[in-house]
């Protein structure tokens, strides 16, 4: 069969089982960016298109029991620049087992260069290609047990919410598929479109409190356009691991000039910003017993716990522990 969608596509391949969620969503967002990248697109620039595939293009019966029609099958693609691999609710080793065609297909299209990332237990039909051993990912919760029996070799990192191996990606449940599909659509598109993308759909991220917002609105009542984008962009990822000189690129600095402008304008390095974003962002989801503190630290982007706990006592004066316990005990008060 001939290939018919043009090469550089955004794709989410969908299988019976697929959570209809995660297909629907990684759609809706990555059409979003799709749509944001059009409005400043410069006369010969490429629009890209975001297709739902399965393998064979027939629909598929999603979780809840609902027909998914996509808009074509594996053989259709002509070298897809991203592939999402759709989250599956349950059974996923029969998934496996089933679609063994796209398990090759993902294979062939990694080693020509497509970028392939994975909602939750998705990572299953990335592992079962044999890409990832030797790598790190990461995986839902509950399927922890069952992926390190079957993908031994795997470098298995449940408690991280987002892995990133080369041309890798996994995410381990939805809010994480979040934050990957914001940091594909800045690596597809650009930071202010992910930006842009970032402020519609990140409703249920944590967020600061009016105190804070205000103190960091506050910081941004200066002219340096580029620093403003360097912290928007800084608010929008700080749960990432990233290296000050990447966003000096992206901002077409040189690293020296970024600490130089950021101080000057906002009167904080950019890591002493950085900083204040995460542990304010801890404060909140300190608030409740959902996430452990170490599950709060890894999830505000600190994988050490002592040193999270130390510089959160360093800034409100209890460690975290003593924080969610006077928090909860206001709550119960209120």
């Amino acid at each position: 069969m001939e290939p018919r969608t043009e090469s550089g596509a955004v794709v989410i391949l969908a299988f019976d089982g697929s959570m209809e969620m995660s297909v629907a969503l990684a759609r809706d967002i990555f059409y979003a960016g799709a749509v944001a990248r059009r409005h400043q697109s410069l006369p010969g620039q490429s629009e890209k298109r975001v297709l739902v595939a399965s393998e064979t293009g027939e629909a598929v019966t999603t979780f809840n029991g609902s027909l998914l029609q996509p808009d074509c099958g594996i053989d259709e693609l002509d070298a897809p620049e991203l592939i999402i691999v759709s989250g599956i609710w349950d059974g996923v080793e029969t998934v496996v087992e089933k679609y063994r065609k796209t398990v090759e297909w993902l294979r062939s299209q990694s080693e020509t260069g497509a970028r392939i990332a994975c909602l939750h237990t998705g990572t299953f039909l990335l592992a079962e290609t044999g890409l990832l051993d030797g790598k790190a990912a990461t995986i839902y919760w509950r399927m922890v047990d069952l992926f390190r029996k079957r993908y031994p070799k795997v470098i298995l990192q449940p408690e991280k919410n987002l892995t990133v191996s080369e041309n890798l990606y996994c995410s381990s449940g939805v809010f994480s598929g979040f934050e990957m599909a914001m940091y594909l659509i800045e690596k597809l598109w650009g930071m202010h479109v992910a930006s842009r993308v970032s402020r519609h759909f990140m409703m249920d991220a944590p967020k600061p409190s009016p105190e804070f917002q205000l103190a960091m609105n506050a910081k941004k009542q200066h002219g340096d356009r580029k620093v403003k984008l360097a912290q928007e962009w800084i608010e929008n990822n700080f749960s990432s691991n990233f290296l000050l000189e990447e966003l000096a690129d992206k901002l077409g600095l040189s690293l020296r000039s970024l600490r130089r402008r950021f101080k000057e304008a906002t009167g904080e390095t950019p890591m002493q910003y950085l900083q204040d974003v995460r542990l304010e962002t801890a404060k909140q989801l300190l608030t409740s017993d959902v996430l452990s503190v170490d599950q709060v630290g890894y999830r505000v982007g600190y994988d050490d716990r002592s040193y999270f706990s130390r510089l959160f006592k360093q800034k409100t004066k209890l460690s975290p522990g003593e924080f969610r316990k006077a928090a909860m005990m206001v709550g119960q008060d209120a």
